[in-house]
């Protein structure tokens, strides 16, 4: 899908936008360049052509000038690349565990049911309040 040197400057485009701060890894201690691309891509095939385009308007530029001319001229492309970026970020396991979010887990089902009744009661208990509309061609 990706050669190594895509794969390469892709990790200095995201590691601007996801720098390690405050005990957080960047995108790339984060192996976002790597498995995690890869399954991001894999649920969003669309932003291919976008990350494609971002990575050869991003050029031989230094990284960070590649994204600020990405975020002006190359908008979509740099949404892509956002995306990607912090979407494979996000799937990383450890970086889960670092923000304390234990990805979706089943809730337990509620049984509702006595509060429907409830609620159907109070409704049969008063009665029509809206008057029937009238068939068509009848006058109203």
């Amino acid at each position: 899908m990706l050669t190594d040197e895509q794969r390469a400057r892709f990790a200095s485009l995201a590691d601007v936008l996801i720098p390690a701060a405050e005990g957080m890894p960047s995108a790339s201690q984060a192996d976002v360049p790597t498995k995690w691309l890869d399954d991001a891509l894999g649920y969003r095939p669309d932003l291919v052509a976008g990350l494609q385009e971002a990575l050869q308007a991003a050029g031989d530029l230094p990284a960070d000038e590649a994204v600020e001319l990405l975020n002006q001229h190359h908008i979509p492309a740099f949404e892509a690349l956002g995306t990607l970026a912090a979407g494979a970020y996000f799937l990383n396991p450890a970086v889960k565990q670092l923000i304390g979010y234990p990805g979706q887990v089943p809730t337990v089902a509620r049984d509702d049911t006595d509060t429907y009744l409830d609620l159907l009661e109070n409704v049969a208990e008063r009665g029509q309040v809206y008057r029937d509309a009238p068939a068509e061609g009848q006058p109203t």
